[in-house]
């Protein structure tokens, strides 16, 4: 039987970290909203001062860039001012020569948090400085002879083959919901979190994301998602997810999700969100669920169900990717659930889940 730890949970307002002031110059400070615009004129073109085309227009630059980049940014830029305070140097506009020590330091010293930073990471904390520097109207180059040297470097010698989340099987799942049960209404929100998760292949990013009118119960017994907008969609085209019920109804996503809008009293809050935190007298909270919770909620049924590996909330999305490789699931479907335009990701699922399946080494006599 599962034992409910109550843990804090974040909601998708809530601040990132406490780090000092980002200076007036820098671009990731925030900016106001935009102002509505005036009635039109009889010329039939709306009117508005420079001022206030100018607000818009800077309004749309904040939107620019995703949510989740413009906190990793805000966070490095932070960590680039430290530095330079450290050594007395000048942080806009920065000195070549001083950054290249800087990527030394995060890739072969340590950063904040005292572990070396993979180069990938150092590669975005770059990508940060270029963006602080465009935002002031200044010019970095990020292709400076001797940062390209210094990444490089950094990459040539990590050696670390690039980690991918654990896939959750079904069996796993099944074993999860044994152990979530049905108690109370934070066991079916986070039933619902995992099953859907899993049936639809969606990230955790999409799963807080999502709204009660992004839901479509059809007749037909589908639950059809709207997923507004993606990692790989920020410009907010939209797709449509079809998620089949279930045979088991102990793991069916859409009798889970069923019972967690039921549950929480939220099956006609139209716009609002669907996922959301739950506080430590079991109240539904009315802001959205963060990230970082359904990659706790992940982790905590993982090692509640007594599962080995360690998981985390893409393992949903990963598992969803084997399990239907496995089960010999046309590529061209698996593509239209996860979004994924190429067959690269799903060739690297494949490997993981043939590995031994047809292996060489039964073949050589030993």
């Amino acid at each position: 039987m599962r034992q409910d730890v109550v843990v804090c949970e974040a909601s998708s307002s809530a601040p990132v970290g406490e780090a000092q002031a980002t200076p007036a110059t820098s671009p990731l400070a925030p900016i106001a909203g935009a102002t509505a615009l005036p009635a039109p004129t009889p010329s039939g073109m709306p009117m508005a001062t420079v001022a206030e085309l100018d607000e818009i227009a800077d309004s749309l630059a904040e939107t620019a860039e995703p949510i989740n980049t413009i906190r990793s940014y805000t966070s490095d830029w932070h960590s680039w001012l430290s530095f330079c305070e450290r050594h007395g140097f000048q942080s806009l506009p920065a000195d070549p020569v001083h950054v290249r020590r800087y990527l030394a330091q995060l890739g072969r010293v340590g950063g904040r948090k005292v572990k070396r930073v993979k180069p990938r990471t150092v590669e975005r904390h770059l990508a940060a400085i270029m963006a602080a520097h465009r935002g002031s109207g200044l010019v970095f180059n990020t292709k400076d002879p001797n940062l390209e040297l210094a990444l490089r470097g950094l990459r040539r010698s990590d050696g670390t083959p690039q980690e991918g989340a654990r896939a959750l099987r079904a069996k796993d799942i099944v074993a999860i919901c044994k152990t979530l049960g049905d108690f109370d209404v934070r066991s079916r929100r986070d039933k619902a979190v995992i099953l859907l998760g899993f049936a639809g292949a969606f990230r955790r990013s999409e799963l807080v994301g999502l709204n009660v009118s992004d839901l479509a119960f059809e007749k037909d017994g589908f639950l059809r998602v709207t997923l507004q907008r993606s990692k790989t969609d920020q410009i907010g085209k939209g797709r449509v997810i079809a998620i089949a019920p279930g045979t088991n109804p102990e793991t069916c996503p859409i009798a889970a999700l069923r019972a967690w809008l039921k549950t929480a009293d939220i099956e006609h809050e139209g716009e609002n969100a669907l996922f959301r935190p739950i506080n430590r007298w079991g109240t539904v909270e009315l802001n959205r669920l963060s990230d970082k919770t359904v990659d706790r909620i992940v982790k905590s049924a993982a090692r509640a169900a007594a599962l080995k590996d360690s998981y985390s909330a893409h393992s949903l999305r990963a598992g969803h990717v084997t399990e239907a490789l496995a089960q010999g699931a046309d590529r061209a479907a698996i593509k239209r659930q996860t979004g994924h335009r190429s067959d690269a990701m799903l060739d690297r699922y494949a490997r993981e889940t043939n590995l031994a399946a047809n292996n060489s080494s039964s073949k050589v006599g030993l």
